[in-house]
């Protein structure tokens, strides 16, 4: 009799989940990878219909529209709310979804949101206008979502697909570069969990198919703080370096014909290397300031060991462009000898070649401005005492 009470209630229960089912009850749907908060972008690796660009610089930032590594790259992070949201026009909705650079982000205004996918296992992003911003963020449904750890933070990684500039057509003149041809690209974002607020001095790295992508920077002749913090310049091959020998004496006239690196390392400071008798490549820290109106960049070598007085060398400072390659340029203007000292005095540099003056260094790595670089050889210029 046991037995046959609980065959009946297993039967009953049959009965009632089939009845449910029939009432078109919704069926549990495994709940997929939670995406909500706040993500630094950490990597975009772009692996269909992009290609390197061909050159490092370009003359306007509008040659770039709408190539998705330029317009990506540029994001430090991404932000999916629980806001719901339907914008007014479109009649699209969703949740909000922000993206964080140092131009934009906290406005306020809302451009985009988001949707799980039906499965659960994906999403989707939603741009409102595909004009504003100047580019279509919108990101596909994905696929292949994962979780996993990166320093001890939780990450996700997908693949999504993004609209893109043609690139076989990136040549073909225009007016505006809003309505150029596009492509869909395929693309594996990795995203990191922000612990605070995303910082937006840092973006992405760029890979094409898991190599290193650059995306070509846009020229300017003026220098500024801000573009030359950081950077490191080597004298261009060729240049004629004042290198007198041990036996030699120091002409102070020719000290400023002795440099051959820069490292803007530092606000204040730059590390510079110079010729040194014997074979050697000196070093020193050397204070530095640089004025935006004026273009004038300045810094003070201290006295030493086989070398002039302490001296200020003041000058011109401004970019060129040769063959793709970007050189800073420093005109020389003026050399303070015995630099605050009661003998301080501005050098007679009229006796000077003129073309000496002016003098080109090419970007490179920090790197490879560094004591133990192989490419600052003196070997590479035309030595004069």
């Amino acid at each position: 009799m046991k037995k046959i009470k609980m065959m009946i209630a297993a039967l009953l229960c049959g009965i009632a989940a089939f009845t449910a089912c029939d009432k078109g009850e919704d069926p549990i749907v495994e709940e997929g990878i939670k995406i909500e908060g706040k993500w630094t972008i950490k990597e975009i690796n772009f692996t269909s219909n992009v290609k390197q660009w061909g050159s490092n610089w370009v003359e306007n930032q509008y040659e770039l529209i709408p190539w998705a590594p330029s317009m990506f790259g540029s994001l430090s992070g991404v932000e999916f709310t629980n806001q719901d949201y339907i914008d007014s026009k479109t009649g699209i909705s969703g949740k909000v979804y922000k993206q964080y650079n140092k131009s934009f982000g906290n406005s306020g205004t809302i451009y985009y949101v988001w949707n799980y996918s039906s499965d659960g296992k994906g999403f989707s992003v939603k741009q409102f206008n595909e004009s504003m911003p100047p580019f279509d963020f919108s990101l596909t449904e994905t696929s292949s979502l994962k979780e996993a750890t990166i320093d001890g933070k939780r990450s996700l990684e997908f693949t999504t697909t993004v609209q893109s500039l043609d690139q076989a057509k990136k040549d073909v003149p225009y007016t505006d570069p809003f309505g150029r041809p596009k492509v869909t690209a395929t693309a594996t974002f990795t995203l990191v969990e922000a612990t605070g607020e995303i910082d937006t001095n840092i973006t992405p790295a760029l890979k094409l198919n898991g190599q290193e992508l650059i995306v070509p920077e846009v020229f300017t002749p003026t220098v500024t703080n801000e573009n030359i913090a950081g950077k490191a310049w080597l004298l261009k091959n060729g240049s004629k370096l004042y290198d007198p020998s041990i036996k030699d004496s120091q002409d102070p006239k020719y000290e400023f014909a002795k440099l051959m690196t820069l490292h803007f390392y530092k606000e204040d400071s730059v590390k510079i290397r110079y010729s040194f008798p014997m074979g050697i490549v000196g070093t020193k820290q050397a204070l530095r300031s640089f004025d935006e109106k004026t273009s004038l960049f300045s810094y003070v070598k201290e006295a030493g060991a086989m070398a002039s007085n302490t001296q200020k060398f003041v000058w011109k400072a401004s970019y060129a462009l040769e063959d793709d390659t970007q050189y800073l340029v420093l005109d020389l203007q003026e050399v303070i000898d015995k630099y605050k000292t009661e003998n301080e005095a501005k050098l007679d540099l009229s006796s000077v070649d003129q073309a000496l003056f002016k003098r080109q260094f090419v970007s490179v790595k920090p790197e490879e401005v560094g004591d133990k670089s192989e490419k600052v050889n003196k070997d590479n210029y035309t030595i004069f005492k």
